[in-house]
């Protein structure tokens, strides 16, 4: 494959409804989606149950420093684990993976929810918080081989030409899911009241729906998923290579301007993301309301608003991609840095003045243009690398992905004021995603 991707196009397919026809055809697909619903469903589950277990006690201030080390724990082991995910999944059967992962979280899920009950009201403090967050750690690291291996799987199951619709769909219907289980979490908690039963439940939820996702992934064939031609060494020799694989992922990456470029801008949106969702935590229980219920609901409406906004675009992305695709210019390069504008403008209103519906607004749109990017993005990294370092590309993905949240984190737990009412902290965002805007459109003319 030459250094200089070509723009994408779309050959074959002449709407958006022939293209769900033909994806909905293919049965691996509908066993990878099967497998990705159930898998987040759980996830939004557990984040729920974390949520309520630290951001959401009644006993605790949420500090911008508390909220951010939550979000951090939450995200750290995506981008430590990352290099060996890509690694190894260019070595094992995906499908195994798939089927394997899911039943090692319940496992640990299940056993976060026991030292809930055990410890009861102590959760919080000293030595039952470590241990509940070693449990957590466990969990979403393993979580972290899951998802790589969704994605690295995807071009296994569509032709193509179908790869922009099915990454519409795909990722975009796992995050809805995702926020349906955060938000079913949510109403749970504000219907039986808080408690340690109640965590654990939510816990417990989520060990059910991971069991689930490795049974549909167990009907998928063993190589159905790729690697088409995996490297021969061992997986001891493989993990100690991550961090030479990770450099091969990134040059690989690098020599190839259209998925070098979407990565920037993904990063970029990713940060500016992290800050955001730090800042809005703490303006809805320091600032909006000082009532731990009400904080829940406002909270839980804000991410509904999200996952609305990010099935929206699934909906519009793939047409508009096609509509906008003439010649040799890529679709993707004219939506993908509108979105990033249009995320600024929305995160700009802020600027005026905060309030809870105001809130859900801004939050709608900016899921909506993050998911539309991280749509193009996605599109870019698969069809623009080749298969056979397809999972340590995705790895160098993850990397940037993850660590430009936790970079936001520390940035956020310097910065946001203890009752999260920061004006200029929105208006440096807006110019922060036109910033990202621009510089994209640069490269891609370049």
């Amino acid at each position: 494959m030459s250094p200089q991707s070509p723009a994408i196009t779309l050959p074959g397919v002449t709407s958006t409804r022939s293209d769900l026809v033909e994806i909905a055809r293919s049965r691996p697909y509908r066993r990878l989606l099967g497998t990705r619903l159930s898998s987040q469903l759980g996830d939004g589950f557990f984040q729920a149950g974390l949520a309520s277990l630290v951001l959401f006690n009644a006993e605790q201030q949420a500090t911008p420093l508390l909220v951010a080390g939550a979000l951090s724990v939450t995200v750290l082991p995506f981008t430590v684990v990352g290099p060996f995910a890509g690694v190894l999944l260019d070595r094992w059967s995906r499908q195994r993976v798939l089927v394997g992962a899911n039943p090692i979280r319940a496992v640990l899920a299940t056993a976060c929810a026991v030292g809930v009950l055990v410890a009861g009201s102590a959760v919080l403090d000293g030595g039952w918080l470590i241990a509940v967050y070693v449990l957590v750690l466990g969990a979403l690291t393993v979580n972290r081989f899951l998802l790589a291996g969704l994605g690295a799987s995807l071009p296994h199951t569509v032709a193509p030409e179908l790869l922009v619709t099915a990454n519409a769909v795909t990722p975009t219907a796992g995050t809805g899911v995702f926020a349906a289980g955060f938000a079913v979490g949510g109403l749970w908690r504000i219907a039986v009241g808080d408690g340690p039963v109640t965590d654990a439940t939510l816990l417990g939820a989520a060990a059910a729906a991971w069991l689930v996702s490795a049974a549909v992934a167990s009907r998928i064939p063993r190589d159905g998923l790729g690697p088409d031609e995996p490297t021969a060494a061992s997986s001891a020799v493989a993990a100690r290579a991550a961090i030479a694989g990770l450099r091969e992922g990134a040059a690989h990456l690098w020599a190839r301007p259209g998925p070098r470029n979407a990565l920037a801008a993904m990063a970029a949106h990713r940060f500016a993301f992290g800050v955001l969702t730090i800042v809005s935590i703490v303006l809805v229980r320091e600032y909006l309301t000082d009532d731990v219920a009400e904080a829940v609901r406002v909270i839980t409406v804000v991410g509904a608003g999200a996952g609305v906004g990010a099935l929206m675009a699934a909906v519009v992305t793939s047409p508009l991609v096609r509509i906008l695709t003439t010649g040799t210019r890529s679709g993707l390069d004219v939506w993908l840095p509108a979105c990033l504008v249009l995320a600024a403008v929305a995160v700009s209103v802020l600027t005026f003045g905060v309030t809870t519906w105001l809130l859900v607004v801004v939050g709608f749109v900016v899921a909506f243009g993050g998911q539309a990017v991280k749509i193009c993005v996605d599109t870019w990294v698969q069809t623009g690398v080749d298969d056979a370092v397809r999972g340590r590309a995705f790895a160098f993905y993850d990397v940037a992905y993850n660590a430009a949240f936790v970079g936001a984190a520390a940035i956020a737990a310097l910065v946001v004021p203890t009752d999260g009412n920061a004006p200029w902290l929105f208006a440096a965002l807006a110019v922060w995603y036109l910033v990202a805007a621009g510089l994209y459109v640069l490269g891609r003319r370049r």
